[in-house]
């Protein structure tokens, strides 16, 4: 039984292809339409695996732009499965584990607890932040007059962060309690009348991935598992925003891990959770 499974995002629909024993392929599709999205993920993917229409079960979307799709496309059933599930789902999957806390940060951040209980699969959601790529978009464009991700990141990699965040150091000059001198006290707490682009975007990126961090370890440890989080998300792909993510947590002592793909983690927990529900139904 072939699966195609979405995760309409809000600038990218990344889909793939799988079925009870393997993935077969994914991809990634810009397109602010939902439905021409959608259309264009699939067939790009089924195309690229030369995989016929017809060898297709259905379609498993989530995300948040999957409401406006119709109930077929292609000729496909098309089946919503909820974004908290497919996180899980999709998290654990892609650790190879059998319990933890998945975290994805993508547009905005969200924080589910998984936990494998033989067939079944418990997902429970803790919270989040509305802190993520959307974020660093628009404090991009009010800042920099940039909003592309990767251009504020690149533009970072030229910057440093303590020009413009007050340190634990700069207070107290030295360490206090579990932080070290050079943990941030304040994000933009040393601005000054003069600051570079360059040294605004590093401190973007920093706070971005310390809150995401901060938060994703307060909340993994409410359930015993600070020492097992899972990182997904398009974000994380984002090496300078996983070192600020990571160091908070490590601060901390809590232990992260950021599985292979974990930009399509919300598109494999989608197909996987419907590969089960009509698994269940056939058997």
């Amino acid at each position: 039984m072939l699966i195609v499974g979405l995760d309409m995002g809000g600038t990218t629909t990344k889909a793939v292809l799988i079925s009870e024993s393997k993935i077969y392929g994914k991809t990634v599709v810009v397109a602010s339409d939902p439905l021409a999205a959608a259309a264009g993920a699939i067939g790009k993917l089924l195309s690229e695996l030369g995989i016929l229409m017809s060898e297709v079960e259905a379609i498993a979307s989530s995300g948040g732009k999957t409401k406006p799709l119709p109930p077929k496309i292609l000729g496909l059933d098309v089946v919503e499965i909820d974004e908290i599930e497919a996180v899980g789902v999709g998290g654990l999957f892609l650790s190879g584990t059998n319990e933890g806390v998945v975290v994805s940060a993508g547009t905005g951040t969200a924080i589910v607890e998984v936990r494998r209980d033989g067939n079944r699969t418990l997902v429970r959601h803790l919270g989040g932040t509305g802190v993520g790529a959307g974020t660093l978009s628009g404090l991009g464009r009010l800042l920099l007059r940039r909003t592309n991700v990767n251009s504020i990141i690149e533009l970072a990699s030229k910057g440093d962060p303590r020009n413009v965040d007050l340190t634990v150091g700069d207070i107290v000059g030295g360490p206090i309690g579990l932080l070290t001198p050079d943990v941030t006290a304040s994000n933009f707490g040393k601005v000054g009348d003069v600051v570079s682009p360059e040294d605004v975007a590093a401190g973007l990126v920093n706070m971005v991935g310390q809150v995401i961090g901060t938060v994703s370890f307060f909340a993994a440890k409410s359930v015993g598992l600070h020492d097992r989080i899972i990182l997904v998300g398009g974000l994380v792909t984002h090496e300078p925003v996983l070192r600020a993510i990571l160091k908070p947590i490590r601060l901390f002592g809590g232990k992260a891990t950021v599985p292979k793909d974990p930009q399509f983690a919300t598109a494999i927990g989608a197909a996987l959770r419907l590969l089960t529900d009509k698994s269940s139904l056939v058997g």
